[in-house]
């Protein structure tokens, strides 16, 4: 067996595990609002252990790919795949945290859980489930145009959560009880969020990975 083929396998695996992780990550976050919108306690305990796991596979995957690059001196577009790796995990990993972070405001939250239905987390929700599964898809098939779509995405991220945060804020505003978890409610509307940030850095490793050119896409402001 050459050392190409070798090599080639090897990248392989790496991109197989990144998958791995996406499934996991997206596991987390609807497990999270699952857990939001039935006040279901034992779930977001279980989210929130989860987090470790996690951790764990996230660093397994970034030393692997440090290995290569000691190892195999890559160049090129070899050496843009594997740092763009480590990117993409490391962001992985961070939209971990922000579902448990999810998971640990639920759990503040109480029985009593939120304090109005808002159907903008119900939006937000279903936007960052198609985002982050695009963006595993242009990670691994180095597609250009799918990424770029979900950095374009992000724009509506950002406009669901100023709504939340206004629509909190008058409730909060109107009637004294709601304040404590009104308030947990604006920490888990910015904790998505910052999924969706994370998902657009994802797109933009993808971006230098085809491209080899590391400055950020312009993203339209939120209106």
């Amino acid at each position: 067996m050459t050392i190409r083929v070798t090599f080639d396998r090897q990248l392989s695996r790496l991109s197989a595990r990144v998958e791995t992780l996406a499934q996991m990550v997206a596991g987390s976050i609807e497990d999270s609002v699952t857990a939001l919108k039935q006040h279901n306690l034992e779930l977001a305990r279980r989210v929130d252990c989860y987090d470790a796991e996690i951790n764990r596979v996230r660093f397994e995957i970034e030393e692997e790919a440090y290995c290569l690059l000691a190892l195999q001196a890559p160049v090129s577009h070899d050496m843009r795949f594997i740092v763009a790796t480590i990117s993409v995990v490391t962001n992985l990993e961070r939209i971990g945290d922000h579902a448990a972070g999810i998971a640990r405001l639920v759990l503040r939250m109480g029985e009593n859980g939120m304090p109005v239905q808002l159907p903008e987390f119900d939006e937000m929700a279903t936007l960052l489930k198609a985002m982050i599964g695009d963006s595993i898809q242009a990670y691994t098939n180095q597609d250009q145009p799918i990424a770029d779509s979900v950095i374009a995405r992000d724009v509506a991220i950002d406009r669901l959560h100023k709504t939340i945060y206004e629509k909190l804020i008058a409730i909060m505003t109107s009637e004294n009880s709601t304040v404590e978890n009104g308030t947990f409610a604006l920490w888990i509307s910015h904790n998505m969020e910052r999924i969706g940030d994370r998902c657009a850095n994802i797109c933009e490793r993808v971006n230098y990975l085809v491209t080899g050119d590391l400055v950020k896409p312009h993203r339209d402001p939120m209106p």
